[in-house]
């Protein structure tokens, strides 16, 4: 059964995952230029600070409305499961994922 998010709700009550994250983004150490995929992306507030330092990141996420809050932000984000992704020719530097695995 698909799981659906909703990015008002997860904003309003999953703050505390990106607010917790500033670790695993340090551990991160994105540097300009280096292409980065935000597996698991939500609705983008990671992906848009990994930006910030000048790597060239994607999101993914597996939900459309998160997807979707991610593009409001500016982020780039494309939407499928991490068990399927439509890079097959994509080269990553890191692969990024705070919260999904889990």
């Amino acid at each position: 059964m698909p799981q659906t998010w909703n990015p008002e709700t997860y904003g309003r009550d999953g703050a505390f995952v990106h607010e917790l994250a500033g670790g695993v983004l340090e551990w991160l150490a994105a540097h300009p230029g280096e292409r980065i995929l935000d597996l698991g992306c939500g609705d983008g507030q990671l992906t848009e600070r990994i930006a910030a330092t000048g790597a060239s990141v994607v999101g993914i996420d597996a939900s459309p409305q998160m997807i979707e809050a991610a593009r409001a932000r500016g982020v780039k984000a494309d939407q499928a499961p991490a068990e399927k992704l439509p890079y097959p020719d994509h080269i990553f530097e890191a692969v990024f994922s705070n919260a999904v695995l889990h």
